[in-house]
């Protein structure tokens, strides 16, 4: 078990140092983006060490005996969680938005709200440091966490049906 919580350990410094990296790769307010954006790179390798870390985080999970109630709360607290922290990023790209408006008003003195809303949308490169932050980094853990505990919550289930079965 012990390999397991330092494998885990490792992963979430990597899985830090990978948002960090994409949250370096943002352009200041106004400038042109270049060729496309490298931080796609940074998602595909965040997609399979999200199913690791499930994983890990499941292994531990069924290691310790928890209350049913416990991963139910732990589920609400989860849920909370990744709302709040979502409301907050919307929050925080609408006023980055703003400075980036202001930036490009410096600029060139006009502001086309459609290509405004073309560059912070989705994953264009003038928005990594929203999509890649320490916020976002909590939001990816947590979320890790709440699939870990909603397979081991249908382990539980899965087992208790195929006992009364029997």
């Amino acid at each position: 078990m012990k390999a397991v919580k330092i494998t885990l350990f490792v992963m979430t410094l990597i899985v830090f140092g990978l948002f960090m990296i994409g949250f370096s790769m943002t352009p200041a307010p106004g400038a042109s983006s270049g060729n496309g954006n490298p931080a796609f790179f940074i998602l595909f390798a965040l997609v399979p060490l999200f199913v690791v870390m499930s994983l890990l985080w499941w292994t531990l999970l069924r290691f310790y005996t928890i209350r049913t109630s416990a991963y139910v709360i732990g589920t609400g607290a989860i849920l909370i969680h990744l709302a709040a922290a979502f409301l907050y990023r919307q929050h925080t790209l609408n006023a980055y938005r703003d400075v980036i408006r202001q930036a490009l008003a410096d600029r060139g003195g006009t502001v086309d709200g459609n290509y405004l809303q073309s560059i912070t949308t989705g994953l264009s490169f003038h928005i990594n440091n929203q999509n890649f932050n320490v916020n976002t980094f909590l939001m990816f853990l947590t979320a890790s966490i709440l699939a870990a505990i909603i397979f081991r919550l249908s382990d539980q289930w899965d087992g208790r049906s195929k006992r009364r079965a029997e």
